[in-house]
């Protein structure tokens, strides 16, 4: 079984000539930066960005069946992404924010398109996904106010964080064949919703250098939780979760306990 998804990956790479994947991340990155940053016209980005990563998906594409399933596990990545950094730009004030961010898009699309497949199977970028991702979430719900001072109700955010969780831990792990990847997936988005719902009674969002950084309290932890779990499947699977490394696993864990002990404002409630 794990030998044939590894097959269909390696046939799965239908999207097209080399020179076209560059145009279209180009397009990806003007979107960001010129419509993202523009009032409502993030939504248009927003779409515009949606319509390019799944492409693969429409009929006249060349992936079908497994292929197609694989191809949008493959493009999930980039479409959480792109999406993610479209809302980050659109909440923060910052022009100069706006650009750095952009521009970080733009690294990550040329690090994406030098190797589409290898990044789609690539712990690392899963890390940084999931870490924009969770920024973006806990941004809108810290921002985002209705025009009648009403802020995102906290169930839609919880249902971001485990939808966003679950998926694209899932599509990374079934990409690389690991037959526990339903089990990974549902028990890390159980943990990131659980611990989002519980970070959510005080949300809280670190406020840096006169409001150029905005690091919402929970995609601090979360992130960090990540990498944590993370690491301890890596190294569990390798044969190499060593004393040195829940250790190290120990003292991330300390710091994310001061982080919010530290960090949060206590007036005798939540």
């Amino acid at each position: 079984m794990v030998a044939t998804i590894k097959q269909l990956v390696r046939r799965s790479n239908l999207s097209g000539r080399p020179w076209t994947q560059w145009v279209l991340a180009a397009i990806e990155f003007l979107a960001v930066y010129a419509l993202a940053r523009r009032g409502g016209l993030w939504v248009l980005a927003a779409v515009l960005i949606a319509a390019i990563e799944l492409r693969v998906l429409l009929p006249n594409s060349l992936a079908v069946g497994e292929t197609k399933v694989l191809e949008f596990w493959r493009c999930l990545p980039g479409l959480v992404m792109g999406l993610s950094v479209t809302l980050v730009v659109a909440m923060v004030p910052r022009y100069a924010t706006q650009v750095v961010v952009a521009l970080l898009y733009a690294g990550w699309l040329v690090w994406r398109e030098s190797d589409p497949d290898g990044a789609s199977n690539n712990l690392a970028q899963l890390l940084i996904v999931q870490a924009v991702m969770f920024e973006a979430i806990f941004l809108v719900a810290a921002v985002w106010h209705n025009s009648d001072g009403t802020s995102i109700p906290a169930w839609i955010t919880l249902a971001l964080v485990w939808t966003g969780a679950y998926f694209t831990v899932y599509g990374v792990l079934t990409r690389r064949g690991d037959k526990s990847a339903g089990v990974m997936a549902a028990t890390w988005g159980v943990v990131a919703t659980e611990v989002a719902w519980v970070l959510m009674l005080w949300l809280i969002t670190y406020t840096m250098t006169g409001g150029f950084i905005l690091v919402p309290q929970p995609a601090l932890i979360l992130t960090a939780l990540a990498y944590i779990f993370g690491s301890i499947l890596v190294s569990s699977r390798h044969g190499s979760l060593s004393r040195g490394r829940l250790g190290e696993y120990m003292v991330i864990a300390l710091i994310l306990v001061m982080i919010v002990v530290v960090g949060t404002s206590w007036r005798g409630n939540v």
